[in-house]
């Protein structure tokens, strides 16, 4: 049986067979808008921050033990859904804060054409305003990811930061504040 990691959407729509979904924490690790998004919500003409995986922090997430059986098939899947925006790696993970386990899970690529690398919420927001895709604008994205971590207990200081400056810097918001 093996444990894999999710810190993105795969936490609430994880699409293979598991046995169990704990949360879970990985040290050393945090979520970063790092990528281009040329999919769902963004295009190739249009790209969206994509919501990737960095070096350095922790991560709360959702930790899924695979049946074994279902372990070599899933793991392939899921590299083909990251595509070669990211790298499978392997690491310790702290479930329900009670146990270690070894989990697999996907780090950003930061060679990869699609890299951006670290950029202020008010550039993440700048890139979410261009992008659109099939499945809408790039801050209906950013709206969804937010509204979903909070739905599933999940604190999240990339997503935070780039809501509090999607706000701010949204239509009508002269900049100014208000007593």
């Amino acid at each position: 049986m093996a444990w894999i990691f999710t810190y993105n959407e795969m936490m609430w729509d994880f699409p293979y067979p598991y046995q169990m979904r704990k949360k879970a924490l990985l040290e050393e690790h945090h979520r970063s808008f790092n990528y281009l998004m040329s999919d769902r919500y963004g295009s190739p003409s249009a790209p969206a921050p994509g919501l990737g995986f960095e070096t350095s922090g922790d991560c709360r997430g959702y930790a899924y033990l695979i049946p074994e059986d279902e372990e070599d098939e899933t793991l392939e899947n899921l590299q083909k859904i990251h595509t070669d925006r990211f790298t499978l790696k392997e690491s310790t993970i702290i479930v329900d804060n009670t146990s270690s386990e070894d989990a697999f899970f996907f780090i950003s690529n930061r060679s990869h054409p699609d890299y951006i690398g670290k950029l202020v919420p008010q550039e993440i927001v700048k890139i979410a305003q261009q992008g659109f895709g099939p499945c809408g604008s790039g801050t209906d994205w950013l709206v969804y990811l937010y509204e979903k971590f909070l739905e599933n207990g999940i604190s999240d200081l990339a997503t935070d930061a780039v809501m509090s400056a999607m706000k701010w810097h949204s239509p009508g918001n002269s900049g100014s504040r208000t007593s």
